[in-house]
């Protein structure tokens, strides 16, 4: 008697894609990438210090845009690249109005984040509204850790994005023409 019909069949799908080389390529290819955007945010990191601990602290930013940007099909991938520099320059512009033009009070930044939410869901990329949100909180945190003026705090996060995005776009493009990743 199966009580478990459902997970049991599930098992058996996930069985039969791990004896496929697919997601054995994926794994290795997607490590590789976020390995290059965190050695490249490093480097950026290393030319332009700002962060008052360590260049790390960017570089795991890059590295942690990839994953937002790289997916399992091409079209999620180039979708993907787009809406995570929008919504990685809604929150810069956010982050920097707030900085400049507000009292640096949790009410205000509680705020700040409700119109950054309302803001991504307007303009069409509601399901990066999160990210916007992070990106604010990231300059907002590091802008009272560190004495740079908050624009050179705001371009360092996008910097770091543009990174990540680049990484993780022309990752998905590698693996698209070596047919790794799906069309659609």
């Amino acid at each position: 008697m199966n009580l478990f019909p459902q997970a049991q069949d599930h098992l058996l799908r996930a069985e039969r894609k791990l004896q496929r080389k697919g997601p054995y390529l994926h794994s290795v290819a997607l490590t590789v990438l976020v390995m290059a955007a965190y050695f490249l945010g490093y480097g950026l990191d290393d030319v332009v210090p700002t962060h008052v601990t360590a260049a790390v602290i960017g570089a795991l930013w890059s590295a942690v845009t990839v994953l937002a940007v790289f997916k399992d099909e091409w079209t999620e991938t180039w979708h993907g690249f787009w809406s995570t520099l929008a919504s990685g320059l809604l929150g810069g512009v956010v982050a920097i109005l707030y900085l400049l033009y507000l009292p640096q009070k949790m009410l205000a930044l509680a705020v700040v984040m409700v119109v950054a939410l309302l803001s991504s869901q307007l303009l069409g990329f509601q399901d990066r509204g999160r990210q916007v949100v992070s990106t604010v909180l990231l300059i907002v945190i590091f802008s009272h850790l560190n004495r740079s003026p908050p624009w050179l705090n705001v371009g360092m996060r996008l910097a770091e994005v543009l990174i990540g995005s680049m990484v993780g776009l022309l990752g998905g493009w590698l693996l698209r023409n070596a047919g790794v990743l799906e069309e659609e």
